[in-house]
């Protein structure tokens, strides 16, 4: 009896702690293979999509993808089999580097004695969240922000819809990505 309550112990023992098999990609190849087929419908490309808005939505934010390491996995378990990290400055990942996050803000606000104003910007940064800088900038403007805007990219997007009429102020950020073939798409924005 106390053999078989040993190795049943142990059995488990190494079922719950074993090693588990390893995956032929990381989150990060995931994001970036997800992204050049513009987040097709999958259970992997949702949960890519689900990480990098995890990334981007916590402050201070994160980059959206890190170093994919793919090119590290051995052929046996999907890999290309070379070495070290996949390099995304050669030209074939032209669309990747066009990734930018956009972070929103905008107030509305009754200065004493004087009409309602607004304050907004648009500021966006590459995908490493390295270069920054504002892409739009309105302070005490006497009319709302216009409903749409036109990226570093070229794309039309919407701004976040206002809160109210009486005084509020609200923060949004949001992704902006290609595909492989340079068709731009970003995501919905994220208040926070």
């Amino acid at each position: 009896m106390r053999r078989i309550l040993a190795s049943l112990i142990t059995a488990l023992t190494f079922g719950a702690f074993g090693t588990k098999p390893a995956r032929a990609y990381d989150m990060d190849c995931a994001i970036m293979l997800c992204m050049a087929g513009g987040f097709p419908s999958s259970a992997v490309c949702a949960a890519a999509y689900a990480e990098m808005i995890r990334r981007i939505t916590p402050w201070p934010v994160r980059p959206p993808f890190g170093i994919c390491t793919f090119a590290a996995v051995p052929v046996e378990l999907g890999g290309p089999g070379g070495e070290g990290e996949l390099d995304i400055s050669i030209p074939e990942y032209a669309w990747l580097r066009k990734t930018r996050v956009l972070w929103f803000y905008g107030r509305s606000y009754e200065p004493r004695d004087d009409p309602r104003q607004w304050d907004w910007y648009v500021r966006s940064c590459d995908h490493e969240n390295r270069n920054c800088r504002y892409h739009v900038r309105v302070y005490g403007s006497h009319a709302p922000w216009p409903a749409r805007f036109v990226s570093e990219n070229g794309q039309s997007i919407s701004f976040p819809s206002s809160g109210g009429h009486y005084s509020f102020s609200h923060r949004a950020v949001m992704v902006e990505f290609g595909d492989y073939e340079g068709n731009m798409d970003h995501s919905e924005w994220f208040r926070y």
